[in-house]
């Protein structure tokens, strides 16, 4: 799989960079440095190489005192669409693109929240696979919409005080190919 990052910032520090209305990943910030992106060059696969899309996940972890509100709004108000060079492929709300994996538990005070159930088998598998050609560039654009004055982007993803831990990736599962002579 391949991953990127729309956000991933620490207790009381503002994400860098700041998480805007829109943002398109898998765009080539920060290559080099795998806890943020494993891609090694930007928009587009090395050489030769092909990647047939078969799932796509939405990782969310926060780790503050307003985690629950965080992860409503979150589904809520992100949405998602894969592109493949000008064609917007596939789109839908965060809550349908399920991490597949994670934390989950509870104690008798602190539930373990995630985005679906923390299982290989609970992601979203395309019903059709969508294929990514040698030498095509391709992007997954995240929109923030507020609700009313609510806001994830403002009040908590782009904050500075009070807010704990947070991060945001978008993963793209499927079948990595390259020609070889």
């Amino acid at each position: 799989m391949y991953w990127d990052t729309l956000l991933r910032a620490d207790v009381n520090a503002a994400p860098d960079p700041l998480v805007a209305n829109e943002t398109a990943l898998f765009n080539g910030r920060n290559l080099g440095l795998e806890y943020w992106t494993n891609m090694n060059i930007a928009g587009s696969f090395a050489s030769d190489n092909t990647y047939v899309v078969l799932a796509l996940r939405v990782w969310l972890w926060f780790k503050a005192t307003n985690a629950l509100v965080m992860y409503q709004l979150a589904v809520h108000q992100m949405y998602l669409q894969l592109i493949v060079g000008d064609k917007p492929q596939f789109a839908a709300q965060a809550w349908y693109f399920p991490s597949g994996g994670g934390i989950w538990g509870h104690d008798s005070s602190t539930p373990a929240m995630v985005n679906g159930m923390p299982s290989q088998q609970a992601i979203l598998k395309l019903a059709k696979p969508i294929a990514i050609p040698a030498r095509q560039h391709f992007s997954v654009k995240v929109n923030l919409y507020d609700t009313g004055t609510t806001s994830l982007r403002t009040n908590y993803l782009n904050s500075s005080t009070s807010i704990g831990m947070r991060e945001i990736k978008v993963l793209v599962d499927g079948i990595h190919t390259r020609d070889v002579l």
